[in-house]
């Protein structure tokens, strides 16, 4: 049985690579976590681990202190490093601390699984995972993070903090999984949720700036229209113009009156009700 040890102080991390090594390595594997070097020393005197994935950066003892005192009392014990600093420096010293290969965060199965293979604890035979797109985990942990925070003034930190990161790791690691940055992300989803409120009610812009995040409306209106080239009023009107235009093509087609005594009755709500009816 392939015994793995992974040290790592951030929680959402070292269980996003848990489970990349669970779905590698499948149910026989015995697969443990700690979050400091010192925790690492005693956990694999006692588990003897033919794999430990050691972050570098960690309170109590860093990962190449710990990684010195685990070679030398276990040598034929693969140590992979992992760390967000893709420095020489620190690439020297894990080879120094008895380091057999080295990962910068962030990374995904596919760099893992070339990682295994090349220390012979993957066979070929056994296929990679398809479809993974690095910290599903995260994105889903995050998604129920931003729909309750997005309407306030958030920031890259306290994001981070709320996913167990530090801010770094965060800013690569959510690069990675969205293939954009933090406030590339939260603009457009603020912008989407202002759009539903000019479509749906008929909230002055001042206000919808405040329910999705922006305390300055001028700055809220810039944003906007530097998205989708119209301000918010503008694109209230037009949207409101298109769907007169569609009520009048229906009521053409509706000589008893029924769509057309619906959308009269329910003027507040006319964009909502034709989403719902489309």
């Amino acid at each position: 049985m392939l015994k793995v040890l992974i040290a790592e102080d951030e929680p959402l991390s070292l269980q996003n690579l848990s489970g990349q090594m669970r779905d590698l390595l499948g149910a026989d594997a015995l697969i443990e976590g700690v979050a400091n070097g010192r925790e690492a020393v005693e956990r694999a005197r006692q588990i003897q681990p033919q794999l430990v994935l050691m972050d570098i950066e960690m309170p109590v003892m860093n990962g190449l202190d710990a990684a010195a005192i685990i070679h030398k009392a276990m040598p034929e014990t693969h140590i992979v490093f992992l760390t967000a600093f893709d420095r020489f420096d620190y690439a020297v010293g894990a080879m120094r601390a008895g380091g057999t290969d080295y990962l910068v965060k962030p990374f995904d199965s596919a760099q893992i699984t070339a990682c295994l293979r090349k220390l012979n604890l993957l066979p070929e035979s056994r296929p990679a995972v398809c479809g993974d797109k690095p910290g599903n985990t995260f994105c889903t942990q995050f998604s129920v993070w931003l729909e309750h925070h997005y309407m306030q003034d958030v920031s890259l930190d306290q994001a981070a903090e709320a996913m167990g990161m530090s801010s770094f790791y965060f800013s690569r690691f959510f690069r990675t999984s969205y293939n954009q940055t933090f406030l590339e992300y939260l603009t457009a989803y603020r912008i989407d949720r202002a759009v539903e409120l000019l479509q749906q009610t008929d909230i002055p812009v001042r206000e919808i700036a405040g329910r999705v995040g922006y305390t300055a409306a001028n700055y809220f209106t810039k944003v906007f229209k530097r998205h989708l080239g119209v301000t918010p009023t503008e694109y209230r009107n037009h949207n409101a113009n298109c769907l007169w235009f569609i009520i009048m093509l229906v009521c053409m087609n509706d000589p008893r009156g029924r769509i057309y005594g619906i959308y009269t009755e329910n003027l507040l709500f006319l964009p909502k009700m034709f989403v719902q009816m489309s």
